[in-house]
């Protein structure tokens, strides 16, 4: 009887000591459990890992809840508003170097796109993708081939497409889904 009550007491014990500590979910690494957590632990009390402990709440709450996503969304769209420009213009404040090496390149950009010997076909300085105004093809009639990849191997159906480009007068029409006259 004494040898059972002691082996109960041992591993009552060791389950005791057991529960006192835990593997954060984060650093991976066995921690002692804060006492004042009653159960479920799995983040240790560095900061890092708290950090993370947050960062995961937060996505799963943008995630599962719409209106607390709407919200966010609106707060940051302000938050936005209210600083805009003024990150760039601290970072050059603080940066002298960045500045100065950014005006010495410009200058050898602006050099190169103006010595191009073709008008219009020099590097560009500027984001390339964006939408202009300028015409960069002609109405009419268009043939779209198949496209292939090297003898014998094709990406696309073998018959031709023959397609009518409208060119329209402004960005927002063709934007806006109106349909040219054909």
């Amino acid at each position: 009887m004494f040898l059972q009550i002691a082996c109960q007491d041992y591993y009552s014990h060791d389950r005791a000591i057991m529960a006192k500590y835990f593997y954060c979910s984060h650093c991976k690494e066995r921690k002692k459990r804060n006492p004042r957590i009653k159960s479920g632990q799995r983040y240790c009390g560095s900061r890092a890992c708290q950090q993370e402990r947050k960062n995961k709440h937060e996505r799963e709450r943008l995630k599962n809840d719409p209106v607390y996503y709407a919200n966010r969304k609106a707060q940051k769209a302000t938050w936005q508003n209210k600083q805009r420009g003024t990150y760039q213009r601290t970072y050059r404040a603080t940066h002298p170097q960045y500045d100065n090496r950014n005006l010495i390149l410009q200058k050898t950009r602006y050099q190169r796109a103006t010595t191009c010997p073709v008008p219009g076909f020099g590097p560009k300085i500027v984001k390339t993708d964006a939408l202009t105004s300028e015409m960069l093809i002609e109405s009419g009639l268009y043939e779209i081939r198949p496209y292939k990849t090297h003898p014998g191997k094709k990406i696309v159906n073998t018959d031709a497409l023959i397609v009518a480009l409208t060119i329209h007068s402004g960005l927002q029409e063709g934007v806006a889904g109106n349909p040219a006259p054909l």
